[in-house]
């Protein structure tokens, strides 16, 4: 088993700022590079009435919040997306003829989101126009509020009410470029940790950087051992380089003056040997 300590982690932190960095930017150039989209948010509520002596806070409660579920759901179906393309509102129409592929395109451009116990429902729809996004809000606001009753059983007893909205931001909130680098900065960092717990040997290269590994190359270069240099008498030194060059193949050649002085001493030694 590992047993890597947090001194083991802070000891690579260039491999934890580089990952941390690297994937930062990455989500921060992917979010840039998506098209920005409006946001426009409604919230509506689903009231249950009830007969005066059958008066129940927390029957009418959940009564409220199951009928909430049943509109979230309803939302995105086939019958409520045609009910919005018909509403006297300037929506969007360019979705696919594909039934498939417009069910899955109506899914991305709106968000139903449900409060617990509460039954209020949060919608919001994403538009690259401003106004389509809050003209769509402001269609499914209508449907909920005028024809709701094509989506439950309770007849008049059920009410639906636009409680808030629609809030359309004068700039586009999404992609959430900002929450996106975050994410992915924290991503990058938790992968290092993950790295440098399951493969504590691999160094990735950052625990030295290029100058300090060659500097520890140089000084072992620099480390030699010594050498004990033996000195041949004279007369054996001329045979022991001629034998040096013949083994590498190779030939002597001296120059005259040196050749002729080295005849000239030969001479004076033996003469006076």
């Amino acid at each position: 088993m590992n047993h890597i300590t947090i001194t083991d982690m802070m000891s690579r932190w260039r491999m934890l700022l580089v990952f941390t960095i690297v994937f930062g930017l990455i989500a921060f150039i992917v979010s840039a590079l998506l098209p920005a989209k409006y946001q426009s948010d409604i919230q509506m509520i689903v009231i249950q009435k009830q007969a005066d002596d059958k008066v129940d806070a927390f029957s009418a409660t959940k009564s409220a919040e199951f009928l909430s579920n049943i509109f979230a759901q309803a939302i995105y179906t086939t019958s409520f997306f045609n009910s919005v393309q018909d509403a006297p509102f300037d929506v969007r129409r360019t979705f696919s003829h594909d039934p498939e592929k417009r069910q899955k395109e109506w899914e991305k451009f709106i968000n139903v989101k449900k409060v617990n116990n509460t039954g209020i429902l949060k919608i919001s729809v994403y538009d690259e126009s401003r106004k389509t996004a809050e003209e769509t809000a402001k269609a499914i606001a209508y449907i909920l509020t005028t024809n709701s009753e094509s989506y439950h059983g309770g007849g008049a007893r059920v009410e639906v009410r636009l409680i808030d909205g629609p809030n359309t931001p004068l700039r586009p909130t999404v992609p959430y470029i900002i929450p996106n680098t975050i994410v992915g900065a924290l991503g990058g960092m938790i992968i290092a940790m993950i790295l440098i717990y399951f493969f504590p040997a691999v160094q990735f290269s950052t625990s030295h950087t290029p100058i300090d590994q060659y500097a520890q190359e140089v000084e072992e270069m620099m480390v030699y051992e010594p050498t004990t240099v033996v000195f041949a008498p004279e007369e054996m030194q001329e045979d022991i380089v001629s034998e040096h060059f013949n083994k590498v193949g190779g030939t002597i050649e001296f120059d005259p003056e040196v050749e002729e002085l080295h005849k000239r001493i030969s001479e004076f030694r033996t003469t006076n040997g």
